[in-house]
């Protein structure tokens, strides 16, 4: 049986990121742990901090670059060398910066712990917009097998020395095990970007020169140039929103949990409760639509460069419907089992029930994100910012009135995190509909829905039923993994089905 060059690239992605997600995602179980929800809330607010600035410098330069190479591989070589250079010093200034006014940013926040954190994450802005242009052309030339190798050596370095330099630091407080922590963003990076190094010099770009793919890199078309700068800060405008709303949450929820009569410690547990804890597990799911937004961009690119609009139609149609399907499924786990994962993970029931209240979220996300690729490799750039932006506005207003009510933090929290999402996926929703009205139809995911729903909770019901006949020799928590996995086996089986089935596909050939 011969299998699809798409359907291996998926598979790749999919397993790389499986691969860098679950570890990040098990690792973050015992430095939660060890740093409490206190420490878990200064984590969170130096990586918004940290990601806001990242994707600042960053922008859309490695999107833009995988969309210009998988156009003209000799075009891309160009572009990657002078925009690295370009990486080079605005890192560097952005990190040196950081380092020096650190004291002034943790005051300007409101949470003096964050002096040393940012201080200790502040290097990995030199090198980690360098490693994601990197990426960006081997995603252009479909190199994914050396992306995915690269990602799980910047991991496996990384939540190494997050776990070892908290270990060691915990003892001395939580800013400094807390800038140990996100020492582990820079370790990784670095040991990454060497990997790449070495790829670029011994193996993959060679080869490429020698296939001819990569002309010699001279930049003649002028054209070229502007459409790559457009397409940059177009994505740059798109990307920006989740970390600035991340950001300005950072900033703005601990000051209104303080405002509605909680202790500055009280309201940073509360904000690493939801926006470090919880959100970590709702938004795990999300790993699928993201391996196939990231295999999808360079595929529809090319089918619409050349005009072939009924594949770009047909990808378009598959992708959607497999996200929200997967969406569906996970969100349905979520829910059922929210409480459960707060406290086997966590140890804290507040964190399931926020887990709970987060479940649409690989929903919301998943769409929002595969749509935005689809509107951005059919080079409408300006949709998917118009519905971010009216997300973000959405969040904080929402976030800034609900959070500030004594007894709702948690819930103005939550109502923010989800409005940002839901209104920025309607809006990608509608443009992608409006394009080509047989990418969905209401009627069929009205039945898809009300059938995972009713897969689901019947399911939910029997694994109970079972559990409590067969399982009661076991320990609560063994039980309540045997469940949760049974389930999720399930629904997995029960989507490839629907999927399978709908499109009339056949899985042997």
């Amino acid at each position: 049986m011969r299998v699809p060059v798409f359907l291996k690239q998926l598979a790749l992605r999919t397993s790389a990121i499986l691969i860098v997600k679950t570890i990040g995602a098990l690792i973050r179980i015992p430095l939660f742990r060890l740093l409490g929800a206190e420490g878990v809330g200064v984590y969170q607010m130096t990586y918004s901090y940290y990601g806001f600035l990242l994707t600042f410098i960053s922008g859309g330069f490695p999107t833009a670059l995988s969309f210009m190479t998988a156009k003209n591989p000799g075009q891309g070589k160009a572009f990657l060398k002078v925009t690295t250079f370009f990486f080079m010093i605005t890192g560097t200034v952005a990190g040196v910066t950081s380092y020096l006014f650190a004291s002034d940013i943790a005051a300007f926040m409101g949470d003096r712990q964050l002096m040393l954190p940012i201080q200790y994450v502040a290097p990995a802005l030199c090198i980690v917009p360098i490693l994601s242009l990197m990426r960006g052309f081997l995603q252009g030339i479909e190199q994914y097998g050396s992306i995915a190798v690269s990602e799980i050596v910047e991991q496996m370095v990384r939540v190494g020395t997050m776990l070892v330099l908290t270990l060691l630091w915990i003892g001395y407080g939580n800013s400094l095990a807390v800038g140990g922590t996100v020492f582990g963003a820079f370790t990784g990076a670095a040991s990454a970007l060497i990997f790449l190094l070495f790829i670029f010099r011994f193996r993959d770009f060679q080869q490429y020169q020698k296939g001819g793919r990569l002309s010699p890199p001279v930049l003649t078309i002028l054209p070229d140039v502007s459409s790559y700068l457009k397409m940059a800060m177009a994505i740059l405008a798109t990307r920006l929103i989740v970390p600035l709303s991340e950001f300005l949450d950072a900033v703005i929820i601990p000051h209104r949990l303080q405002d509605a009569g909680l202790s500055a410690s009280q309201a940073t547990s509360i904000f690493g409760e939801v926006s470090g804890m919880a959100a970590t597990i709702v938004y795990l799911p999300t790993l699928i639509t993201a391996a196939l937004s990231h295999t999808l961009a360079a595929k529809i690119a090319e089918d619409w460069k050349e005009k072939e609009y009924t594949s770009v139609f047909r990808r378009t149609r598959l992708a959607i419907q497999l996200t929200w399907m997967w969406g569906i499924g996970s969100g349905l786990f979520l829910f059922f089992y929210g409480k459960n994962l707060g406290l086997l993970l966590f140890d804290n029931p507040f964190v399931g029930e926020a887990i709970r209240y987060l479940a649409l979220i690989p929903l919301l996300t998943g769409i929002r994100e595969v749509t935005t690729t689809i509107l951005w490799a059919q080079d409408e750039k300006k949709e998917p910012l118009i519905g971010l932006v009216a997300g973000m506005v959405c969040s904080v207003v929402l976030s800034y009135v609900l959070v500030g009510i004594p007894g709702f933090g948690y819930e103005g929290v939550i109502i923010g995190i989800l409005s940002l999402e839901a209104v920025a996926m309607l809006w990608n929703f509608k443009v992608v509909k409006k394009q080509n009205n047989t990418v969905f139809s209401a009627s069929s995911i009205a039945n898809e829905v009300m059938g995972m729903l009713l897969i689901g909770w019947c399911l939910f019901q029997v694994l109970h039923r079972l559990g409590e006949i067969y399982l009661l020799f076991l320990p609560e928590y063994v039980q309540e993994g045997l469940k949760m996995l049974t389930f999720c086996i399930g629904i997995v089986i029960y989507t490839i089905i629907r999927f399978v089935k709908a499109n009339k596909m056949k899985i042997f050939l």
